[in-house]
């Protein structure tokens, strides 16, 4: 991943010399530095915390620099016909509400979309999770806690697991002597774990459906709706509109 995250800067650094080129007067430009700034915090945040460099991340980031590259592009293209035409008579400037405004401000809505998705991947990383469907789960607490302050911080969420162990540790007299606390395994599906009815088939590939839920758990939050086993889905979805 950390490749593709260096791959990412370079890209985000093309665009700044990119977005330099181009004029115009239309404020639509002059965001693309914030939305650069969102998205370089967030991926050097991910560089750093290992904890967070999972698969569904991973796919994350390459997205983000599809996003980014046809950024890009699109720039580059932008200041190319903009210099062509310096000499002409009729300067392509860039101006509000013009047709290639309204193309550049639909691709950073399009990376805006996909930071987003990036911290929605991140809140369900199933950070100090140990254990299995057979024997149970359990999570250590100090690691979750202290991967969820970063996160916090950084991006102003916290982990749906953090939110589950509060839950949890609540019901219970306190961390075991290895500091670690027992959570449901409904809780520990709903976030992304896979649990087919034939434990055997847990290594299967595919991935599970997913929709967008608002509920207790406090934003945004993406529940697992497939190969997770039927009677956990239904019912963990179930109670979770109440």
């Amino acid at each position: 991943m950390l490749s593709i995250i260096s791959a990412v800067f370079t890209v985000i650094q093309e665009i700044r010399s990119a977005r330099g080129r181009v004029q115009g007067t239309s404020e639509t430009p002059d965001n693309v530095s914030k939305h650069l700034d969102t998205i370089d915090e967030s991926l050097s945040f991910v560089r750093e915390e290992v904890r967070l460099q999972t698969a569904r991340v991973e796919l994350q980031v390459k997205a983000i620099t599809d996003v980014a590259t046809e950024l890009r592009s699109f720039l580059d293209n932008l200041a190319a016909r903009q210099r062509e035409k310096a000499v002409s008579q009729f300067f392509h400037a860039l101006k509000s509400g013009n047709k290639d405004d309204k193309k550049l401000q639909g691709i950073l809505d399009q990376l805006d979309r996909a930071r987003n998705e990036l911290r929605l991947r991140i809140s369900v990383a199933q950070v100090g999770l140990l254990g299995n469907l057979q024997d149970g789960f359990r999570v250590a607490f100090g690691v979750l806690e202290q991967t969820n302050t970063m996160v916090n911080k950084v991006l102003g969420i916290n982990l749906a697991l953090m939110d589950i162990v509060k839950n949890q540790a609540l019901q219970q007299t306190g961390q075991t002597v290895d500091g670690t606390i027992t959570v449901n395994t409904d809780d520990v599906l709903a976030i992304g774990m896979p649990a087919p009815d034939d434990t055997a088939s847990m290594n299967s590939s595919n991935e599970a459906r997913e929709t967008n839920a608002y509920g207790k758990f406090g934003h945004d939050v993406r529940i697992i709706t497939g190969d997770m086993g039927g009677e956990a889905a239904r019912g963990f979805n179930d109670s979770f509109w109440k």
